[in-house]
């Protein structure tokens, strides 16, 4: 990735597929960010609402990118990060609306500790419920606990799992929300981009995961707070996304748990859907679907 002679402090890449008016607020707030020198990229996938025809429009300092489809969260990303000049990479969601100091406070947690690579802020409903502060890896465990029944069973046998508590101080965390997560450039130069295997879902985990065994820290920063308007960028997707969101995560699980994990993992999704098959039944039929294409990817990989 060539540098620009000119380095920004944030590279900041906003992936859109049909949110116009969304996008505009997004872009509208990141621009009032303070005290932080911004470049700011916005890929559009091919949507059809005239959003990157806004973007050229109304914000002529933004650059564009337009790709003729969908091709992609991973793939749009990094066809911006791979032109991106600045010291830090941000990825932001344009669903979301940052607070003028959100950028300024997460650029200057990572100058002032070296040693983390990404990082997330607290995320939340535009009406100030709380969203997201980071996560824990995805194991099997927790995908055979999303039964009911299993995880009462569980619960009598191991117990809860450990709740932290949030609180105001920046704390480790396995994985943070791809909808605005700020990674180091040199970083990204080590591990590489975004896996373009996934093309919606489990992105960010997998880009965390990475800089974690590199012997990078991703942290969690709670007092840094931004809205975002979860799954609008996604709505329109429906079964698409479902389909998607359950053959990343089988992805995920092979490529850092192995073939034994993500083969049980896909069979504890059948089990479920079965299960549920009186419930959603177009749900759980994605979802069937989805774990098959999955299948049939093992014999012809």
């Amino acid at each position: 990735m060539p540098r620009n002679p000119r380095s920004a402090d944030v590279s900041v890449v906003i992936v859109s597929f049909n949110t116009r008016d969304l996008l505009r607020t997004a872009v509208r707030s990141l621009l009032a960010s303070q005290q932080v020198d911004l470049e700011v990229f916005v890929v559009d996938n091919g949507s059809a609402d005239g959003s990157a025809d806004m973007i050229a429009r109304d914000f002529p300092a933004v650059r564009l990118i337009r790709n003729d489809c969908n091709r992609g969260f991973a793939a749009a990303n990094n066809l911006a990060i791979a032109q991106a000049s600045g010291r830090h990479i941000l990825l932001l969601n344009p669903d979301t609306e940052v607070q003028p100091d959100t950028l300024p406070a997460m650029v200057r947690f990572l100058d002032e500790h070296p040693q983390v690579a990404i990082c997330g802020p607290r995320v939340l409903f535009p009406d100030g419920r709380f969203q997201s502060c980071g996560y824990p890896v995805p194991t099997l465990l927790g995908e055979i606990r999303q039964s009911k029944n299993i995880d009462k069973l569980l619960r009598r046998l191991v117990g809860d799992d450990p709740v932290r508590p949030i609180g105001s101080v920046p704390f480790e965390v396995d994985w943070v929300d791809g909808c605005c997560l700020m990674i180091r450039r040199s970083v990204v130069e080590r591990i590489g981009l975004l896996d373009e295997q996934y093309f919606l879902y489990a992105e960010e985990l997998d880009w965390c995961v990475r800089a974690g065994k590199a012997g990078w820290r991703v942290c969690a920063l709670p007092e840094v707070r931004m809205v975002h308007h979860q799954g609008q960028s996604s709505s329109q997707l429906s079964d698409f996304s479902l389909m998607h969101l359950v053959e990343t995560r089988l992805r995920y699980y092979r490529k850092h748990h192995g073939l034994g994990t993500a083969l049980a993992t896909s069979i504890v999704y059948v089990a479920g859907c079965l299960r549920q098959v009186g419930r959603s039944r177009q749900k759980q039929a994605v979802r069937l679907r989805a774990t098959v294409r999955w299948w049939r990817s093992l014999l012809t990989a």
